[in-house]
């Protein structure tokens, strides 16, 4: 385990820092809950992205207490490295563990892994490919539509562009097929929800690190519009949206992008520098309009002394609404651990409405 005392996983004020393995890389946090109201967070943990040894673990918070327990690593090939895992909460309560894996820095040589759990998490078949197209890539929850499909965001890389696609189910996962979106070259781990019977809405994270798009479908998400730039700034960082439970959406996000020259210059690796667009502050809005605008902004995690010497900052959020109401988010930690925050919807009213 990571010998820094602060990761600890313990709830103090409404946030832990969960405890790790490696001291390498922490990222890409998935959150759920189990039908026996435990918490479960997976992310990827290892030397670093796109290395090998880089693999899946998860943490547990058993319903009732305030403690993350440590993680328990649930996949393990020292020769690929393995990113983005995704937990899903299926209908009949089985937790399905999604995750990619790809040869040593090429995505273009990814596959999507599935693990299913038929007691909450606790034990967990073997592993098998999902998806063996290779360049496959996820980020983003699996939605279970009114109509009974399922829908998963993904999409393709290969050694030029990446562009969204999306998998889409009618038999509870048993097969899936692929449904192209116009003009998403670019547009990359889109979240979706659904806003009324068949009406979806997507958010696209954009490689220009301009804008977060939009993308929308009227029929169960068969068809979708072209992605169009919204006024909300992305910084070609991992964005997510949810629907609460009284119908208002959340989306987390960086308030960055270039378009502003949020940047700092970062090692390039090659014995120069690059311009790295700001992943802070991370930020919570409100819509209460589908999405038509966000008047209601907090920042939930601005830059602290640790960051001037961590490029990485505070980023790939992911939410979730308990059954009790509240308000999770977990996101990367300067790349050092998961933070897991707890608050209230309200929360975010209470802070500055935009003009």
């Amino acid at each position: 385990m990571v010998n820094d005392p602060r990761f600890d996983g313990r709830i103090r004020e409404g946030a832990a820092l969960l405890p790790t393995i490696h001291p390498g890389d922490s990222h890409a946090a998935t959150l759920v809950e189990t039908a026996n109201g435990d918490l479960l967070c997976a992310w990827f943990n290892g030397p670093g992205e796109g290395e090998p040894d880089t693999n899946i673990v998860l943490s547990r918070l058993p319903a009732g207490t305030d403690t993350w327990l440590p993680p328990e690593q649930l996949s393990s090939d020292a020769r690929r490295s393995e990113q983005n895992p995704l937990l899903f909460v299926t209908p009949d309560d089985d937790v399905w563990l999604l995750h990619t894996s790809n040869e040593p820095h090429d995505q273009s040589t990814s596959r999507v892994i599935r693990r299913v759990s038929h007691d909450g998490g606790l034990s967990w078949e073997r592993s098998e490919v999902l998806f063996d197209h290779l360049g496959s890539f996820i980020r983003n929850p699996v939605v279970v539509l009114s109509n009974g499909d399922w829908l998963l965001p993904a999409y393709d890389c290969d050694k030029t562009a990446e562009r969204t696609v999306l998998r889409l189910s009618t038999d509870r996962g048993d097969s899936w097929s692929v449904i192209e979106l116009p003009d998403a070259v670019g547009q990359v781990q889109m979240s979706v929800v659904e806003l009324s019977p068949g009406e979806l809405v997507g958010y696209f994270r954009s490689r220009a690190a301009d804008r977060i798009h939009r993308s929308v479908s009227k029929d169960n998400g068969r068809t979708w519009t072209s992605p169009e730039r919204t006024a909300l700034p992305n910084n070609n960082s991992a964005v997510q949206v949810l629907r609460l439970d009284d119908g208002r959406l959340v989306l987390v996000f960086n308030d960055s992008s270039a378009e502003r020259d949020q940047f700092r210059w970062v090692d390039d690796g090659k014995g120069g520098v690059r311009r790295k667009t700001l992943r802070t502050p991370l930020t919570l809005a409100l819509s209460e309009d589908d999405g038509a605008t966000w008047p209601y902004w907090r920042n939930l995690q601005v830059q602290d002394e640790e960051y001037r010497e961590n490029e990485f900052g505070y980023s790939y959020p992911t939410l979730l609404q308990t059954r009790d109401g509240q308000l999770h988010v977990a996101y990367s930690f300067l790349r050092k651990t998961i933070k897991h925050v707890i608050l209230a919807p309200e929360w975010i009213q209470a802070g500055d409405r935009l003009p």
